[in-house]
């Protein structure tokens, strides 16, 4: 089972996605990817600060049917035992002096509480969390 990071996701917002994430995608088993509640805030956030306008309208729907369409019930939330892995996770890369944000720690988070593998573009921001780390990214 594998979580899609905000960056993977918010790759298919865009016309059309790098080459090597459509091809990474399409090799997968559907029923295994999963979304985090905490990326749909991220790209939710994203859209709302952009200005109002075809532009956004069209992202959002675009957004709004990868959601529905590809995951259905496959969205994983921040549950409590992921807040316990929360905070283990962000003290521990903060002792070693790479501090991470948020959303980042809160996905980390919810992957290691399923023992799921996250698929993201930024491998060294989840380093050391744990995680089975995959870069679709890379061709």
């Amino acid at each position: 089972m594998i979580i899609l990071d905000t960056n993977v996701v918010s790759e298919f917002m865009t016309a059309p996605p790098a080459h090597s994430v459509r091809q990474w995608l399409n090799a997968q088993t559907s029923g295994g990817l999963y979304l985090a509640t905490v990326s749909i805030a991220e790209i939710e956030f994203g859209l709302m600060v952009l200005p109002e306008g075809k532009r956004r309208q069209l992202l959002a729907s675009r957004f709004e049917q990868f959601v529905e369409l590809a995951f259905g019930e496959r969205i994983l939330p921040f549950d409590e035992p992921a807040a316990h892995l929360y905070g283990r996770i962000r003290a521990e890369r903060r002792a070693r002096g790479h501090p991470m944000s948020n959303f980042d720690a809160q996905i980390a988070a919810i992957a290691r509480a399923k023992s799921f593998r996250l698929a993201t573009r930024n491998v060294k921001d989840f380093d050391g969390c744990g995680l089975d780390l995959i870069n679709p990214f890379d061709d």
